[in-house]
């Protein structure tokens, strides 16, 4: 049986709380025939930068792969977040999203999914005014003036 790491979205819990994400991801765990070994959320603060998610990869951990709740996680940061997708598979690492049944088992697999995930960007775009993640977006932007003032 896999291992996977389960990585639950903070941003979603107002429209699906967090025992439901647990449920969801589980889920897909085991329709991969594997199960979940670790649960881990990013804090409000590095939502968009994904920063607990990335320290658990570099741990290396023995694990087939990361699921996540949406793809919405790889949205947080202003666009879709190929870099850290491609992070995650070049470590050998699968990807999967539980909410949306997307699995990318390897950095080829990205290239034929990126449709679909371009798509959901504009999607969201579309459906979710820039405005209701204020809260996001202001400390994203405060964040990245910090980051380049001298």
């Amino acid at each position: 049986m896999k291992a996977y790491y389960a990585c639950l979205d903070t941003g979603f819990v107002k429209y699906c709380p967090q025992p439901l994400q647990h449920l969801a991801v589980a889920n897909k765990a085991s329709k991969l025939d594997g199960g979940i070994s670790f649960y881990t959320m990013e804090d409000f603060e590095t939502l968009a930068f994904q920063t607990t998610a990335k320290g658990k990869i570099e741990e290396k951990p023995e694990v087939a792969g990361i699921i996540y709740f949406t793809v919405r996680q790889f949205f947080y940061g202003g666009s879709l977040d190929l870099k850290f997708m491609r992070f995650i598979l070049d470590r050998g690492y699968e990807l999967h999203f539980a909410r949306e049944d997307i699995s990318i088992p390897n950095s080829a697999s990205l290239d034929d999914v990126f449709p679909m995930l371009y798509s959901a960007q504009h999607l969201l775009e579309r459906d979710e005014p820039r405005d209701s993640w204020r809260p996001v977006w202001d400390w994203v932007d405060a964040h990245q003036r910090q980051e380049s003032a001298p």
